[in-house]
C-alpha cells in the first residue's frame, strides 16, 4: 500500500493526504471534547470532505479511499438513526407484503374472451405464466369458442376450466379464398401443409365454397375441419 503511494501522481498523494489529516483532525476533537453534538458534526463535516475528496481521486484510487469513508460513518453517533425503522407490531402486516389476486369461489366464473391478465389470475390454479399464455393463444386463434380449447395449451391445469366460461363467441374469420399462405399458416389450426393445399386448391379449382371441398387432402381429415369451421368463411 506504501510502496503503491510514491507511484501515484503527485496531485493524487496531495488529496490523500488532505483526506488523511482531515481524519486525524476530526478523531482529535472528538477525544478532546468528548461532546457526542460537536462529534457529530464534526464527522458530518469530515464526511462532506471526503466525499469530495475522493470525487476528484481517479477511478482506479477510489475503491480504497470509500472503504476508509464508510468504516468511519458506521462509527459516527448517529449511524443508527439512519436506519430504516422496523415494523411494529401495531402495523398491520399487509402493509409490507405485496397484494395478490383474491381468487374466486367455487360457483363463479370469468369470462375468457373478455378477460385480461389480471382477471384470469383470480382463477385458481391459474398465475401470471398461465394467464399470459391464455391470452396470447386466443389472439392466435382469433377468439376461443370451446373452453377446452385450453387444453391445448401445454401443461394448462384442467381444473382450471371449472372457472371458466365463453359466453358469445364472435371468432374472427379468416377468408379462405383471399389470404396468402404465408397469412393462412399463422393460424394455429393451419400448418404449412394445410396452407399449401388451400392455394393449391384454389389454384387448380378455383374458389373455395366449403371446408368439405377440402376433405380429400390428406392434410384435412374431418377432426381439423371440425375445428376449423368456427374461424372461416369464404
Amino acid at each position: 500500500m506504501i510502496r503503491e503511494f510514491f507511484y501515484l501522481q503527485k496531485s493524487d498523494r496531495k488529496v490523500i493526504l488532505t483526506l488523511l489529516v482531515v481524519i486525524v483532525v476530526a478523531l482529535g476533537v472528538i477525544f478532546l471534547t468528548g461532546g457526542e453534538n460537536t462529534a457529530s458534526n464534526a464527522l458530518m463535516a469530515a464526511d462532506t470532505l471526503q466525499k469530495d475528496t475522493v470525487r476528484r481521486l481517479p477511478y482506479h484510487h477510489r475503491d480504497t479511499v470509500y472503504v476508509r469513508t464508510k468504516v468511519v460513518y458506521r462509527d459516527r453517533p448517529d449511524y443508527r438513526d439512519r436506519r430504516v425503522p422496523s415494523r411494529s407490531a401495531s402495523e398491520p402486516r399487509d402493509s409490507f407484503v405485496p397484494r395478490y389476486p383474491v381468487k374466486i369461489r367455487e360457483g363463479e366464473h370469468v369470462v375468457l374472451n373478455t378477460a385480461d391478465t389480471t382477471a384470469l389470475k383470480t382463477v385458481p390454479g391459474i398465475g401470471p405464466y398461465f394467464a399470459r399464455k391464455i391470452v396470447q393463444y386466443g389472439q392466435r386463434l382469433g377468439g376461443y369458442v370451446s373452453v377446452d380449447q385450453l387444453d391445448e395449451i401445454e401443461d394448462f391445469p384442467l381444473d382450471a376450466k371449472n372457472y371458466l366460461v365463453i359466453g358469445d363467441a364472435h371468432p374472427r374469420k379468416l377468408n379462405l379464398n383471399q389470404l396468402s399462405l404465408s397469412e393462412l399458416k399463422r393460424h394455429p389450426y393451419i400448418n404449412y401443409y394445410r396452407a399449401r393445399a388451400i392455394t393449391d386448391y384454389r389454384r387448380l379449382h378455383g374458389p373455395i365454397h366449403s371446408l368439405n371441398d377440402l376433405s380429400l387432402s390428406k392434410d384435412f381429415p374431418p377432426e381439423v375441419i371440425r375445428r376449423l369451421e368456427p374461424y372461416v368463411e369464404f
